[in-house]
């Protein structure tokens, strides 16, 4: 029970006590006073307190005794405050809050789900969930839904008496970032988990409030659904926006060997802040910037597997779509930013496809990125930090692993297509890993070193003999052939964690 809670409860069991000492107060001085008008019994001095707290007085008892009148002006006093209430219960009934607070009553041990504000985003995420009581804070919307529309906002809900009765979730989702900020750091204190459409890390934030965005929310929904072929591809991305850089960000962390990334606009902002990545060799890293305007790259353009076309604006995607379609030979599939349109071609990133529970949640990849973690930490033979003492650039790197598996699995697994992870095609990848042969054990062994190079390479980690976290220095950051043998043997355990996945519950 939490302590505001307590201190409610407290409070009323105050008044209650020392209404009924007034009343027991008032019959002892009463007593000793004759007149047809005396308070002489309880329901005597009951039905005085009741008409005078709430001045409609009827005159049929009054009190004699100085203690009894003295009792009778404290009445008269707390009158007003009876009558204040009223006549705030009344305004509650009539403005449509005391319904909707007494039905939260009946729900408080359900998850409640509550979402601020009430816009389309708050509406698409919502509309996923199967379970729990969904709650839409500080709405007009009057018409009917199977969700609570209310006026208040998550701080006075959530400081309800019996807020603190089950599992509660808060989804700020407002486009002004700073708002859902503000909102997450306001509830600080309160009995709720809270997911914050916000920019950056997670770094330095309480364990309660998780950040997302819808830029990373779609490229790893463009991922999930569209990842690269094992046998490599080609790939065309037009754009440079946010979305861009993200899918880029997360292409490169989950991408097979012999794939490249053709990338047309201005990257010079996103190579400033990923300085490190162009000291990696193209036998690691294919990333292709070209200056010049797209337009004059008709031969790219028809050999490319793949023609992403991800401007953070809809509207160009779609124009860029319609030149591409008329004036250019191109073999590869499109892929377009923007709500379904022509067809032949694969759409999007946008919001009704963005905000779902598992994308804004991550249940799935953190708690395989949390497994991966235990793994290590099983068989590491030294102290490693538990998931909770993490910083979170290592969190991050143990659920760019997780994302990995998938990539690990297709390549394999390669004439299977496979996109999603199962236990069963987990086990037969492990197996099949575990009877490669000493030459395709090192390849597999360098694809997964490669991987974790791309990953520090993107954070700007450099080599060091002696590694230091807060200079980003570390003594693996080489090419795979300069690693000792035991230093590429380690590489093993990121593909024998396959075999650990046994059941749905561990994914």
């Amino acid at each position: 029970m939490s302590v505001i809670k307590k201190r409610r409860i407290a409070l009323i069991i105050g008044a209650v006590v020392s209404y009924f000492i007034l009343l027991f107060l008032l019959i002892q001085a009463e007593s000793g006073y004759g007149g047809e008008d005396t308070i002489r019994t309880f329901p005597d001095a009951l039905w005085y307190s009741l008409v005078t707290l709430t001045t409609v007085g009827y005159g049929d008892l009054s009190p004699q005794s100085p203690v009894g009148r003295l009792i009778g002006a404290v009445f008269l006093i707390l009158s007003t405050g009876v009558l204040a209430l009223l006549f705030g219960l009344a305004y509650s009934l009539l403005t449509g809050r005391l319904f909707p607070h007494l039905r939260l009553w009946h729900r408080r041990k359900e998850k409640w789900i509550l979402f601020y504000p009430d816009n389309e985003a708050s509406r698409v995420l919502a509309s996923r969930f199967t379970d729990g009581c969904i709650i839409f804070c500080s709405t007009e919307r009057k018409e009917d839904s199977s969700a609570l529309l209310l006026s208040d906002d998550p701080g006075t809900l959530l400081n309800l008496p019996f807020a603190a009765d089950g599992e509660r979730l808060l989804f700020a989702m407002s486009e002004n970032v700073e708002e859902n900020e503000h909102m997450a750091q306001s509830l600080l204190s309160r009995p709720v988990r809270i997911y914050c459409r916000g920019e950056g890390l997670n770094e330095s934030l309480p364990p309660n409030i998780v950040r997302f965005n819808q830029y990373d929310c779609a490229a790893r929904l463009y991922w999930q659904l569209k990842p690269l072929s094992p046998s490599g591809e080609q790939v065309v991305l037009i754009g440079n926006g946010r979305f861009a850089q993200e899918l880029l960000n997360q292409g490169i962390l989950t991408a097979p060997p012999s794939c490249s990334f053709e990338l047309f606009g201005d990257w010079n902002l996103w190579n400033s802040l990923h300085s490190e990545l162009k000291h990696l060799p193209d036998s690691i890293l294919r990333l292709h910037f070209h200056p010049q305007n797209w337009s004059d790259h008709r031969t790219l353009l028809k050999s490319a597997d793949r023609i992403i076309l991800c401007s953070d604006s809809e509207t160009e995607n779609r124009k860029l779509l319609r030149i591409l379609r008329q004036f250019y030979v191109t073999q590869g599939e499109f892929h377009v930013r923007a709500a379904p349109g022509f067809q032949h071609a694969f759409y999007f990133g946008t919001p009704d496809m963005l905000f779902t529970p598992e994308l804004v949640m991550r249940q799935r990849q953190n708690s395989l990125a949390r497994a991966l973690h235990e793994m290590y930490r099983n068989e590491a033979g030294y102290p490693v930090p538990t998931w909770e003492e993490l910083s979170d650039f290592l969190k991050h790197s143990n659920l760019a692993a997780a994302d990995h598996l998938l990539t690990k699995v297709r390549l394999l697994l390669p004439e299977e297509n496979i996109l999603t992870l199962t236990p069963e095609t987990c086990r037969r990848a492990a197996s099949l890993f575990n009877a490669t042969n000493d030459e395709e054990r090192e390849r597999l062994r360098s694809i997964e070193h490669n991987r974790w190079l791309t990953f520090n390479a993107l954070y700007n980690w450099q080599y060091a003999e002696i590694r230091n976290n807060s200079a980003r220095q570390h003594p693996l950051m080489v090419p795979y052939q300069e690693l000792s043998s035991e230093d590429r043997k380690k590489n093993d355990s990121a593909w024998l964690q396959l075999s650990t996945i046994t059941s749905e519950e561990d994914l």
